[in-house]
């Protein structure tokens, strides 16, 4: 079984939206896997969409958009190290946007 970096865009869904914001999370994680289609499926079942109450009293749900990118590591670890974040960042906007045009604009699938 071999170790890959896997970068994922997830999606930030806040109803009522009153400042017509958006917000993505761009994350890599580490996944022990045997092939990519068993990456994808992996991330499918790991990032289900998560709701919460947020600060407003109302709701903000983390949806997963898309995979970026995978890359296989040389590195063997013997520990369990399925979805240890290795990076996060969080890319706020100020008006609505799309998980395409964050892509582009952001480069996130070079």
């Amino acid at each position: 079984m071999k170790v890959y970096s896997v970068k994922v865009l997830l999606e930030s869904i806040v109803i009522p939206n009153q400042d017509g914001g958006k917000t993505f999370e761009e994350t890599i994680r580490l996944i022990k896997a045997t092939s990519k289609d068993e990456i994808e499926q992996k991330v499918r079942d790991y990032f289900v969409d998560e709701t919460y109450e947020n600060a407003l009293g109302g709701q903000t749900t983390w949806r997963f958009v898309t995979i970026l990118d995978i890359f296989v590591l040389v590195d063997d670890f013997e520990e369990d190290i399925d979805f240890k974040e290795v990076y996060s960042r969080f890319l706020p906007f100020e008006g609505a946007i799309t998980a395409s045009e964050v892509i582009e604009l952001y480069s996130l699938d070079k």
